[in-house]
């Protein structure tokens, strides 16, 4: 009998204690989330920043680590709140164990001790023991279920959650690479697949590097100052500031969603690449606007260079000199037209920074250019300048400086001492002034409508070895012959949209508002 009760007891202190750990157990996690018992590791924005979260780096750009931005719950602080509710759950478990044990009461010394150790530890058996192994066991199995039901449904998520963002990556890289968007920062120059974005909290210092799918936000990212962030450029670019990565500074609005068209220029001092710019850029704006497009100026600089060109074009004055700098800005152009989004961006540097291999040595921007024009001035050439010196035109124009050919060289020579590979790239050869020309020898004597015409009548005025010169360094070379200072018809050979057409066809950069019609393209042909 006294056995039998005992065991019922046992049974029934076991089962009430039980239930009383399981719900303890189900309480647990809500502690350790409000930091009453075990407060969890928090994976906040500085640690993750600091690399002590996300052990790896990728993305575009790896180079400066992960942004300083909340990370996923799943699985990030997930596995750190797991951790903490174990922990809780065991410093729960150990302090009733220290209270079960303190129930074992052993007072005096000597025989006494032992007498009552010994009745107090029946005691403690029968009473305490129970209880403290079925509190232990529902606090254990109500715990452990909490974390298969986590782990299950977390894991579920987080396969779905990768899943997605898998998706969601690839999409995007499809997407950016079939637009081939770039980033082309106009003052240092430097070229990234994507730009870096500021916080749009303006009290926020924070810069975004990477926005894209990832451990950071699938459809977008918490800052550290809790602003939200898309995280995909093409979302977050049309209203995010875009910064250079390498210089920091402001990027024209859009930067990193659309193709960008860099157009750079070599020229001697007075050769007339100014003039041409200026031709080129109220030609492509005027084209457009024809097509019911937008052709805008998206920086300072650009819509002085604008202002300045539309001004000239309209009064029929020749535009300003181009001051020196030996780092001049480049002006970004934004061409839209339906869903078409795209950036022009020219590059006006002064004669002046041509003049030798050093002085060019700062304009790094060829380096990443698929084509380059080569403005050549044919008053200056020994053949042609005598001509034009005892003719009633002598002085109407300002003739080049030097050899016509140094500014190439300049150029070029440094290309190839950093191996960089020219075949790849396209050469633009415009001969400037062609009005004039035709003014002093006649229009048969420089056919603009022929570009294999143009090539002869350079090598027939001493160009010959240059003319191979250029042909053996770059994959592709065209020749043209351009009036920028007269109001012609787009159609005319002469005029310096011809350039730009051939250009933007090998760039591959297709605007349907700067298309010819089938017709026109013979002469394309002719000039490739």
């Amino acid at each position: 009998m006294l056995f039998a009760s005992i065991a019922a007891w046992w049974a029934a202190s076991a089962i009430i204690a039980g239930a009383a750990g399981a719900v303890v157990g189900v309480v647990v996690p809500a502690l350790c989330y409000t930091g009453r018992l075990s407060r969890p590791d928090i994976t906040t924005p500085d640690a993750v920043a600091d690399g002590r979260v996300l052990q790896t780096s990728h993305g575009a750009h790896s180079r400066f680590g992960w942004d300083r931005a909340w990370p996923l719950y799943l699985p990030h602080q997930g596995l750190r709140d797991a951790a903490a509710v174990r922990s809780g759950a065991q410093d729960l478990g150990t302090r009733t164990i220290a209270f079960a044990r303190s129930l074992w009461w052993r007072p005096g010394e000597g025989a006494v001790r032992t007498a009552v150790s010994v009745v107090t530890a029946v005691l403690w058996v029968i009473v305490v023991l129970p209880a403290l192994v079925g509190a232990l066991v529902g606090l254990v199995v109500s715990v452990g279920a909490w974390h298969l039901v986590i782990a299950v449904a977390g894991g579920t998520l987080a396969v779905a959650q990768a899943a997605t963002i898998g998706a969601r990556r690839t999409i995007e890289a499809t997407l950016r690479t079939q637009r081939r968007t770039t980033s082309r920062c106009p003052r240092c120059y430097a070229v990234d697949h994507t730009p870096s974005y500021l916080c749009t909290n303006t009290g926020c210092l924070v810069i975004h590097r990477d926005l894209s799918p990832g451990p950071l936000g699938v459809f977008h990212r918490r800052c550290s100052c809790q602003a939200i962030i898309p995280a995909t450029v093409r979302a977050g670019g049309q209203h995010l500031v875009a910064v250079c990565p390498t210089c920091r500074r402001e990027l024209p609005r859009g930067s990193g969603t659309r193709q960008v068209m860099f157009l750079p220029v070599i020229g001697a001092v007075a050769s007339g690449k100014t003039q041409f710019l200026s031709a080129a850029v109220i030609s492509i704006a005027d084209r457009v606007k024809a097509h019911h497009g937008e052709f805008t100026a998206i920086s300072p600089t650009s819509r002085a260079f604008l202002k300045a060109a539309e001004a000239a074009v309209t009064t029929g004055r020749r535009v300003a000199k181009t001051p020196w700098d030996d780092r001049p800005e480049g002006l970004p152009f934004r061409l839209t037209q339906g869903t078409v989004d795209k950036e022009v961006q020219l590059m006006d540097a002064a004669g002046e920074a041509f003049a030798d291999e050093d002085r060019s040595r700062a304009l790094v921007y060829f380096d990443t250019s698929d084509v380059i024009l080569l403005m050549l001035d044919p008053l200056a050439l020994p053949k042609v300048m005598p001509l034009y010196d005892a003719s009633d035109l002598a002085g109407s124009v300002s003739v080049a400086d030097g050899d016509p050919t140094r500014a190439y060289r300049s150029v070029v020579q440094r290309l190839k001492a950093e191996q960089v590979d020219l075949t790849g790239k396209h050469l633009g050869v415009v001969v400037s002034k062609a009005d004039i020309v035709h003014e002093l020898m006649g229009e048969d004597v420089l056919d603009a409508a022929d570009g294999g015409a143009v090539r002869r009548w350079l090598s027939n005025r001493g160009l010959d070895d240059f003319v191979a010169t250029i042909e053996s360094d770059f994959g592709t070379v065209g020749y043209f012959a351009v009036d920028s200072y007269s109001q012609r018809d787009q159609d005319d050979p002469l005029h310096p949209f011809n350039v730009l057409d051939w250009a933007f066809h090998e760039a591959g950069f297709w605007v349907e508002a700067m298309a010819r019609p089938d017709a026109d393209n013979e002469l394309e042909g002719a000039l490739k």
